[in-house]
């Protein structure tokens, strides 16, 4: 079920699936928590790029421009150990052990995505979280690669979509294909 939604975002995309193999042991060992299958799904298929001008899903990246572990780590030297981030109010930042935000992806009008984050619970199961230009936080019960298709697709997902905006999605690689 869960590579369906990538298989749709590479079919709507008219993209190749890469079939990258990421250092998931690693990113999840730093985390201290698995990451979502199907988000995994959808980065070894896009690697590191951006949908249709818009939206960065974050992985793993050399230059740590779209390292998701890297910009993790910034978040949490940016945020308190205890209480509510100034930045992301009224969430905090994942850490081991607590229940909170993990960075998967940005995009234009400052969206910011995240998964609400906890490594007792089943990563398929975390709600996604996300804030943007000109709509306040949002939790939303969906797989990430269901939220990307949706994104790019579907005019009646708001405040998400961009598909009135963007009618033929498309997906531009950056950096060199792993």
């Amino acid at each position: 079920m869960e590579g369906m939604w990538v298989e749709r975002i590479a079919e709507t995309t008219n993209w190749e699936p890469l079939r990258l193999e990421l250092p998931w042991n690693s990113m999840e060992e730093e985390l201290g928590t698995a990451l979502p299958e199907d988000y995994r799904k959808l980065a070894e298929t896009f690697g590191t790029g951006e949908f249709s001008e818009f939206m960065r899903i974050l992985s793993f990246d050399p230059s740590r421009q779209f390292d998701l572990p890297h910009i993790w780590r910034t978040y949490l030297e940016d945020s308190p150990e205890d209480g509510p981030d100034p930045v992301l109010k009224p969430y905090q930042v994942y850490r081991p052990g607590r229940r909170g935000l993990i960075p998967w992806a940005f995009a234009e009008m400052e969206c910011s995505y995240f998964w609400l984050a906890s490594a007792d619970e089943d990563p398929a199961t975390w709600p996604i979280v996300t804030q943007g230009n000109p709509y306040a936080w949002h939790e939303v019960n969906m797989s990430t690669s269901e939220f990307v298709y949706r994104v790019l697709t579907d005019p009646e997902f708001e405040p998400f979509s961009i598909a009135r905006l963007m009618p033929t999605p498309d997906f531009y690689p950056i950096g060199p294909l792993r």
